[in-house]
C-alpha cells in the first residue's frame, strides 16, 4: 500500500445552516512522488467540499493535510439523523491502491413552522369559514394543536381538525368555522375580532388575528321600501274616497230607474246565462286539470333535461421560492388550469417572513400566448399581505399561474443565530376550479 489516509474525527455533529471542518491526513508511503484526487461519497456529498480537491507533488515519506468542510443547508430537504460518508483518495500513479476512510455525520433537528389565516376577515349573517395553513420548513415532523377564541364571547368556534401532524417540507390545512352567538336583525355591520392559536411542541405558540363582520338579517333598504308601500296604499285610499267612490255612487243613482225597468228582461237573460255559465264552468274545470297535469309534466322535463352545466371545486395552493441573491428571477412550479376547466381566483396572500429585499411577481401565461404580470411588489414593503377579490380573476383552460422572485438580499430576522443566506418567500392563492359537468345518463 503506497498511500494512507485518516480523518481526525470519524464522527461529526452539526445543525443545518452551520459548518464543521475535519482535517484529513494523507501520507505517501511509496517510493515515488505522488499526486491525489479526493472525492466525497454518500448522501453528505451534496453539501460537503474538500480543500484542496487535488494534491500534487507529495514526496515519499511525507504527509499533507486536506480540509473536509461539512455545510448542510437549513432546509427541510436535509432530514435529521445520521448519514454515513466516505472520503475517496485516488493516487495518480497507483490508481488501484485507492483508500477510503469512512465516517458518520449526525444532522441535528431544527424547527421552523409558520401559520397563516385565510382569509383574515370574513362576512356573513350567520357565520363563515376560515382556513389555517401550517407550513413546516424544519427537518423533523411537528404536531400542531389549534384553538380559537374571542375576548367578548360573541362567537362560537369549530376547529377541524384540532391537531395536525405536518411532515417536513409540507403544508397542511385546517378549517375554522365562526358563528355569532346572537343574530343581528337590523343595524350597522358589527366587526368581531378573534384569535387562532397554533401551538407546536418546543416552540412559542403563534397567534393569528382574524375578524368576522356580522351583517344584519334585515337589510337597510327594507324599512324604506315598507314606508314607500304604506304611502302608496294611503294615496290609493285617498283617491278612492275623494274621487272614485262619489262618481260611482252618482252614476248608480242616475241609472237605477232604467235598470228597474229592464230587470225582468235581464232576469230571464240571467237565468239562461247561468245555465251556460254552469256548462262553461264544467269545461273550465276539465281544462284547468289538464293544464295542471301539463305543468307537472313540464317540471319533470325540466328536472330531467336541465342538468347542471359545471362543477365547482374549492382550490387552494401554495408556491414557494428559496434562492440566493441574484439579478435574475427564479420561478416556482407553476399552477396550470386543467384542460376544459376555468379557475376563478378570489384570495391571494403574499408571505415574506424573513423581511427579504427584492421583487415578487405573479404572472399568468395563456396557452400559446404571452405572459402578463398580475402583481409586481417589492419584498421590503411587507411581511404578510393579503388580497380578496369580490370579482374573481378568471383564468381560462391551459393558463399557467407562476410566482417569480428576484432576490437582492436575504432579510435578517431577529434572534436568528445564523443569518439566512437565501431569500425565502411564498404565495398562497385560493379560488374555485370550474369544470364542465358530465352529461346525464340516458
Amino acid at each position: 500500500m503506497t498511500t494512507t489516509a485518516k480523518l481526525d474525527s470519524a464522527r461529526v455533529e452539526l445543525s443545518p445552516g452551520t459548518e464543521a471542518v475535519v482535517p484529513l491526513q494523507i501520507r505517501n508511503t511509496g517510493d515515488v512522488v505522488e499526486g491525489y484526487r479526493i472525492e466525497v461519497l454518500g448522501a453528505p456529498a451534496a453539501w460537503t467540499t474538500v480543500e484542496p480537491a487535488v494534491i500534487e507533488g507529495l514526496y515519499p515519506g511525507t504527509t499533507t493535510t486536506a480540509t473536509v468542510r461539512f455545510a448542510p443547508p437549513r432546509s427541510a430537504a436535509v432530514p435529521a439523523g445520521t448519514l454515513d460518508f466516505g472520503i475517496r483518495v485516488v493516487p495518480f500513479e497507483h490508481v488501484d491502491e485507492t483508500v477510503i476512510p469512512e465516517g458518520v455525520v449526525e444532522v441535528l433537528p431544527f424547527l421552523d413552522t409558520t401559520a397563516e389565516l385565510l382569509p383574515r376577515t370574513s362576512h356573513g349573517r350567520s357565520g363563515a369559514r376560515h382556513r389555517v395553513a401550517l407550513d413546516n420548513r424544519g427537518n423533523v415532523p411537528v404536531t400542531v394543536s389549534l384553538t380559537a377564541a374571542d375576548d367578548n364571547g360573541a362567537l362560537a368556534f369549530r376547529v377541524r381538525p384540532q391537531i395536525l401532524a405536518v411532515n417536513p417540507g409540507t403544508v397542511e390545512f385546517a378549517d375554522v368555522r365562526v358563528k355569532p352567538e346572537k343574530r343581528l336583525w337590523r343595524g350597522p355591520d358589527v366587526t368581531m375580532p378573534f384569535t387562532v392559536t397554533a401551538a407546536a411542541e418546543n416552540t412559542t405558540p403563534v397567534l393569528l388575528d382574524g375578524a368576522h363582520v356580522q351583517v344584519a338579517t334585515i337589510p337597510k333598504w327594507f324599512f324604506k321600501a315598507l314606508l314607500a308601500l304604506l304611502l302608496l296604499l294611503a294615496l290609493l285610499a285617498l283617491l278612492w274616497f275623494t274621487l272614485l267612490k262619489p262618481v260611482i255612487e252618482s252614476a248608480a243613482k242616475s241609472s237605477v230607474e232604467d235598470e228597474v225597468a229592464q230587470a225582468q228582461e235581464a232576469a230571464a237573460a240571467a237565468q239562461q246565462a247561468a245555465t251556460s255559465a254552469q256548462q262553461a264552468s264544467t269545461g273550465a274545470g276539465q281544462a284547468a286539470a289538464a293544464a295542471q297535469e301539463q305543468v307537472a309534466q313540464m317540471e319533470d322535463l325540466t328536472q330531467n333535461f336541465l342538468p347542471p352545466t359545471e362543477i365547482l371545486t374549492p382550490t387552494t395552493q401554495r408556491m414557494t421560492v428559496q434562492t440566493p441573491p441574484s439579478p435574475t428571477a427564479v420561478d416556482a412550479d407553476p399552477f396550470v388550469v386543467p384542460d376544459g376547466g376555468t379557475f376563478r381566483l378570489t384570495d391571494l396572500v403574499l408571505n415574506n417572513p424573513q423581511g427579504d429585499f427584492g421583487r415578487l411577481l405573479l404572472t399568468q401565461t395563456p396557452a400559446g400566448g404571452d405572459p402578463a404580470v398580475l402583481f409586481d411588489v417589492a419584498l421590503e414593503n411587507f411581511r404578510d399581505n393579503d388580497f380578496h377579490f369580490q370579482t374573481p380573476i378568471v383564468l381560462p383552460s391551459g393558463t399557467a399561474l407562476t410566482m417569480s422572485v428576484i432576490c437582492r438580499a436575504p432579510g435578517q430576522p431577529q434572534n436568528e443565530t445564523s443569518p439566512p443566506t437565501q431569500c425565502d418567500d411564498a404565495l398562497v392563492f385560493s379560488g374555485q376550479l370550474a369544470v364542465p359537468a358530465p352529461p346525464p345518463a340516458p
